[in-house]
């Protein structure tokens, strides 16, 4: 038998550590050459193969999602399509591998119809990041019906006008917030705006809004607000990367709260709708303990997280699209001294006691106030861009854009600020605040393309409520107080992030009107 030595023992693992380590390296650059194979290949393939290679756009849109999602996160990804359609002189772009952004109106009738709609994309909706399916999120036509069968009733033009003593009532307390600080601070109406439509939301769906209103005696914010931008901005990276989704929808949400402040915010509106629906399954009274009907009413039927889950999808989606258009149809007014002029002249002629309004179904007969409603919610487009939805198989009646039939299984989108800007429909004034194209001869026909609400079967179920927010608080606004830009006053920026948002809001100086 040889002699073994503990140095001949060193050399042979020494010798075997060498041919891991040489077999390690090969495995791992065999796997780095792979991917780059297959992320060629693909490219390749997607490009010059593609059932949507004839379509024009950015050869990096036609290799990844990743172009869309940088256009996602930008300040407002609508610019971005419509310079590509024009540069271009194409009704299609290719946004993604297997996406187009659509700039024809008279598709969007096709896409979004009121029988047979092209079903929602699933991964976008997703992206919402909803425990349960919603009305907005549900991709199921069938449960979708069922589910709006339940809430129509309450969002009915019938069903709303209930809630007109609710919006007075929560306006008094912000005008009485707005009272207490206007001598001494600029009010910023957005934010206040935001504040008072979350409250009515809330007071809607739970029949609590936990006392928003009083949350900040110097300010119209809440940690509330705050966590719905948060979750906003978040929107498209969820929708884009799957994996965050999952992996957040794990962790405790003891360790969420401590993530941040917005998270947690976000964790403790959960944790208050939670105690609402609780308190609500408890009760026999029901609505009979407030003088408004409530959501929850109206979906018994439905698990709690079910609950959960539509009350917030109401109060996200209701809030800040109501505030936005009530922001826009002011500040288009303030900015337009004619327009002022005419608004306040027919304000002041119908109510003379500004401490005496007559009822919303009064001063809708105010009729260049109901057109600044309607141009203010055109104008302000709160949800103006994608809302994809998946071509379906139809042999006998195929998807044709630029003369190109688009296949089956594609995702396309007709956008609400394609819609409102198209000088063909709105004239050359199609980006200019004009309420007088509502008192036009044209006006009724002009309706058809007013899609601020969406169309067809999944349109807005908030259609109604919007625009009775809107008659109400512009024309209390404005028929009590002389509104005025401080100075220095910037206007602000318009951000997408699903819904529109304005930077640094909009800051006025407020004064009584006799």
């Amino acid at each position: 038998m040889d002699n073994f030595t503990i140095s001949d023992g060193f050399g042979k693992l020494q010798s075997t550590d060498g041919h891991v380590s040489i077999l390690v390296l090969i495995s791992i650059t065999s796997v780095f050459l792979l991917s780059k194979t297959f992320l060629y290949l693909r490219s390749l393939y997607r490009i010059h193969f593609h059932p949507l290679r004839s379509f024009p756009g950015p050869r990096e849109a036609a290799k990844s999602d990743k172009w869309l999602y940088r256009q996602t996160k930008s300040i407002y990804p609508e610019d971005t399509y419509e310079k590509l359609h024009r540069d271009h002189q194409a009704k299609a772009i290719r946004i993604a591998p297997n996406e187009l952004h659509i700039n024809d109106p008279s598709l969007y009738k096709v896409i979004y119809k009121q029988s047979n709609p092209f079903p929602k994309h699933e991964a976008f909706y997703l992206g919402f990041n909803q425990p349960f399916p919603t009305l907005f999120t549900e991709i199921d036509g069938v449960k979708h019906k069922e589910r709006r069968r339940l809430l129509n009733p309450l969002f009915s033009r019938a069903g709303v006008l209930k809630l007109e003593g609710l919006v007075w009532d929560r306006l008094r307390l912000l005008e009485a917030k707005i009272e207490r600080l206007r001598e001494q601070q600029d009010i910023n109406l957005y934010d206040a705006f935001r504040l008072l439509t979350t409250t009515i939301i809330m007071e809607f769906c739970f029949a609590d809004s936990g006392g928003m209103l009083d949350e900040e005696p110097t300010g119209f914010s809440s940690k509330f607000l705050r966590a719905f931008t948060f979750a906003s901005e978040g929107v498209s990276t969820l929708q884009h990367y799957p994996l965050f989704r999952v992996v957040s929808n794990m962790v405790p949400a003891s360790i969420l709260k401590t993530l941040s402040p917005e998270v947690g915010g976000m964790m403790e509106l959960l944790d208050f709708a939670e105690a609402c629906v609780n308190r609500w399954r408890q009760s026999e009274a029901k609505a009979a303990t407030v003088d408004h009907p409530i959501v929850l009413d109206h979906l018994e039927s439905l698990s709690d997280v079910a609950l959960v889950s539509e009350a917030l999808d109401l109060l996200i989606a209701g809030s800040d699209t109501s505030a936005m258009s009530l922001t826009t149809a002011l500040f288009e007014v303030l900015r337009h001294p004619d327009m002022e002029k005419r608004l306040v002249d027919e304000l002041d002629a119908a109510i003379p006691d500004k401490n005496n309004f007559p009822s919303v179904q009064e001063l809708e007969k105010i009729s260049y106030l109901t057109a600044c409603v309607k141009e203010g919610i055109r104008f302000a487009s709160a949800v103006p861009g994608r809302l994809p939805r998946v071509v379906p198989r139809n042999e006998s009646d195929p998807f044709v854009v630029d003369g190109k039939i688009v296949p089956p299984g594609t995702i396309v989108s007709v956008s609400a600020h394609t819609m409102h800007s198209n000088v063909e429909i709105w004239g050359p004034d199609a980006r200019c605040f004009n309420p007088d194209r509502w008192l036009s001869p044209e006006a009724k026909s002009l309706e058809q393309y007013q899609v601020s609400f969406s169309k067809g079967a999944r349109m807005c179920i908030g259609q109604n409520l919007v625009p009775i927010e809107l008659i109400i608080v512009l024309a209390t606004i404005f028929r009590k107080y002389k509104l005025s830009f401080p100075s220095g006053f910037i206007p602000p920026r318009r951000v997408d992030n699903f819904t529109i948002e304005l930077e640094g809001g909009l800051p006025l100086k407020m004064t009584p009107r006799a």
